[in-house]
């Protein structure tokens, strides 16, 4: 089930290269589309006819989450590619319509999290996208997690 974006509750994400997904040819239409889905939870509009996309479904960072993995980040001197799959891990739930493959939680250092073998499985089934995909989502995550800390104007 596709989940909006909430301050308290999970929310749903397709990423942007899923071939179910029917984006228009245009490079600024494409990404105010994405932008609109993903901010509105509105993905039918851009899934194809008897298409099924991947989703992700992720919570929303707390501060004290956000601030364990800033802390990691710098403690660890983790490469932008582990820290996307670190933060990717944190927020991440489940995953749906992505083979036998599940999310699995556990716990590192007071948090709960995604083990790795979520990530290595995008890694090893998505292919040259795999990288893309944790990036992409991670950035996602990021953003979120980034805008929650800031009062709004």
């Amino acid at each position: 089930m596709l989940k909006p974006p909430s301050l308290i509750t999970t929310y749903t994400l397709i990423f942007s290269g899923d071939p179910a997904l029917v984006l228009p040819a245009d490079p600024k239409e494409r990404t105010h589309a994405l932008e609109l889905a993903r901010e509105t939870g509105r993905w039918e509009t851009l899934i194809g006819p008897d298409q099924t996309p991947t989703t992700f479904e992720l919570r929303p960072l707390p501060g004290t989450a956000f601030d364990w993995w800033m802390g990691t980040v710098r403690r660890e001197r983790l490469s932008d590619a582990e820290a996307n799959a670190l933060l990717l891990r944190l927020a991440l739930r489940k995953v749906e319509h992505f083979g036998a493959h599940r999310v699995e939680l556990h716990r590192l250092e007071g948090q709960e999290l995604a083990t790795p073998a979520i990530i290595d499985a995008l890694y090893a089934e998505g292919g040259e996208a795999g990288r893309q995909i944790v990036a992409e989502l991670g950035g996602e995550v990021f953003a979120r997690a980034e805008r929650a800390l800031r009062p709004k104007s």
